[in-house]
């Protein structure tokens, strides 16, 4: 399976650029993860929604899941094209569905333009749940409000690992052991922002790759005019294999190297 990368950005997007958005696919179809600011123009670049299997959200936050707003009603054009025959499934953290449903009724009451777009689950902490040929599970990570860590798992066994926004935690390990790609925030540039932030530094990223056995550690999430090169040298002082700062539009194998 594929790593494709549609937005690295936070908090917001600089030119030509998307806050966090990312898809996962195969042969058979793809899911994406995260759509935040700006993403959904992205992804309809290089993806059709026919082919959408499912919607994987960490949390709440504008810059991973405003785009949901646009992706809503992208969808229900396709549906009324005849383009799609169902809904998608859309997987929200605990408590965001009515969360979700109460900033659409304050738009307008949004509610059932949305629900005939998505078929709302919410996920729960070490409890996987099936996508198409994957499974994904899901680990509460330290961001300060519902958000999780995710775990996807191909058809080979292939495994990528997704930390979403946190800061170190003494769980982080065990989530993540031994996947192949852990695609990992690096936001912050000193241990004291990471706590106060609840965000990880790159050398904590590079940490958490070489403490989980992972192949590839992808560096991601950073505001616009960031330094990535200085990112990934801090990251190889504890992280001796594959290290990429995450770019637009390119596509990681997980597994299989």
């Amino acid at each position: 399976m594929d790593l494709r990368i549609i937005g690295r950005s936070s908090p917001y997007a600089g030119p030509g650029e998307a806050a966090v958005g990312y898809v996962v696919d195969n042969e058979g179809g793809h899911m994406m993860l995260e759509c935040g600011t700006g993403v959904v123009a992205k992804y309809l670049q290089r993806y059709k929604l026919s082919e959408l299997q499912g919607v994987i959200i960490s949390h709440l936050h504008p810059d991973h899941s405003a785009d949901l707003f646009p992706l809503g009603f992208a969808i229900l054009h396709s549906l009324q094209q005849g383009l799609r025959s169902r809904p998608v499934h859309l997987y929200l953290p605990p408590g965001g569905v009515d969360t979700f449903n109460a900033v659409l009724e304050h738009l307008g009451g949004l509610q059932k333009h949305y629900a005939q777009a998505f078929a709302y689950r919410e996920y729960r902490a070490h409890v996987p749940i099936s996508i198409g040929n994957w499974k994904a599970y899901f680990h509460r990570v330290y961001h300060g409000m519902s958000c999780h860590g995710v775990m996807v798992e191909g058809e080979q066994g292939q495994r990528l690992g997704y930390t979403a926004d946190t800061k170190m935690g003494p769980e982080l390990e065990r989530f993540f052991q031994g996947v192949d790609l852990l695609l990992c925030e690096a936001t912050v540039d000193s241990e004291e922002e990471a706590q106060s932030t609840n965000h990880l530094t790159a050398e904590e990223a590079g940490r958490l790759g070489a403490a989980i056995g992972a192949s590839h550690l992808v560096l991601t999430h950073f505001l616009p005019g960031t330094d990535v090169d200085m990112k990934k040298c801090l990251a190889a002082r504890h992280f001796s294999g594959k290290i990429t700062a995450a770019e637009i539009d390119a596509v990681y194998a997980v597994g299989g190297e």
